[in-house]
């Protein structure tokens, strides 16, 4: 029998998911739609609300140069509660989103975050209660995104888990049969928060470098790239032991044999949003890691350079013609 996160607050899930509300049909969200869709048209919601629906529900989603209908729902539109409940944003559009979820939530709905990073569940338990959150994060893809447009040669691996690392928790049972059920590959670990932190760990390196760099992953066999990398990731090593998760030295390595697996013209999510002119993550990634320095008086120089390189980059964006 699993634990509840909580005692007494867990409320089970129906035994199958047969509702499913994506907040965020960009890069990675746009990506499960097309399976999700695949797998049945009508098991699919789409939040959006304003220009953002009416482009969707007039030209679609193309994935992969499929077109995906989608079905949208406004934030302040009745609906039945989800069954699961999958957020796709961007970490500083997170609290909108928050307040966009609020009528697909209820007493059974599972929260699973696609959000890079290390603190968006936190967020979405303070807002809908920590027994309906399952820690998790995207690892593995290349998905491109341009407008309405998404394209992908490797979809990624969702990495999920309950708080209390426990297989057989109700919560994780049926997302894991949903995902199986949709060709979404998955992974329940040992240790969630100990993997959470070391995808923490890879785009701190990763996606920051790739966005100052302006390199695609073909660059990351580059001997200077992957030192430039280590020196990022190293800092968030050191920065996780006094946080109680104790990433190891021999970590950063395990890096490169991921990236060397993506498409060689794909780029890093950071690297698209810089591209695009998009706000990015950076205070998720340098700024964290900087902070967590600071509270623990280790130093943090090279995610303090990168997080000043890329907001040089962003403000370069805002002033563009």
């Amino acid at each position: 029998m699993s634990t509840p996160d909580r005692p007494g607050s867990l409320a089970p899930p129906p035994p199958a998911i047969s509702r499913v509300v994506l907040c965020g049909a960009g890069a990675v969200g746009g990506s499960y739609a097309e399976r999700f869709h695949a797998l049945d048209p009508k098991l699919l919601t789409v939040i959006a609300a304003g220009e953002r629906r009416r482009r969707l529900e007039s030209e679609g989603l193309s994935v992969n140069d499929r077109r995906l209908p989608l079905r949208c729902l406004s934030p302040d539109e009745p609906a039945p509660p989800a069954d699961l409940l999958l957020v796709a944003v961007k970490h500083h559009h997170l609290v909108a989103a928050i307040e966009d979820c609020r009528r697909m939530v209820g007493p059974g709905t599972v929260i699973v975050s696609l959000l890079n990073g290390i603190s968006s569940e936190a967020d979405l338990g303070r807002a809908f209660g920590p027994e309906k959150v399952l820690p998790a994060f995207v690892i593995g893809n290349d998905v491109l995104r341009e407008g309405n447009r998404i394209r992908y040669a490797n979809i990624g691996r969702l990495v999920f888990g309950a708080p209390s690392n426990d297989p057989t928790d109700p919560r994780v049972v049926a997302v894991k049969a949903l995902l199986d059920r949709a060709g979404i590959p998955s992974l329940v670990p040992a240790n969630i928060l100990h993997e959470q932190w070391f995808k923490f760990m890879l785009n701190v390196g990763v996606n920051q470098v790739s966005a100052v760099l302006r390199v695609s992953f073909g660059a990351f066999g580059y001997p200077e790239v992957r030192e430039l990398i280590r020196r990022a990731a190293a800092e968030v090593v050191a920065v996780s032991g006094p946080e109680g998760v104790l990433l190891s030295s021999g970590d950063p390595e395990r890096i490169f044999p991921i990236v060397a697996r993506l498409d060689p013209g794909g780029k890093s999510s950071m690297l698209q949003d810089v591209e695009a002119g998009r706000k990015t993550e950076v205070e998720m990634f340098a700024g964290t890691v900087a902070e967590l320095g600071r509270r623990h008086a280790i130093p943090t120089p090279v995610n303090d350079l990168l997080g000043l390189q890329i907001a040089v980059l962003e403000r370069q964006a805002r002033v563009r013609p």
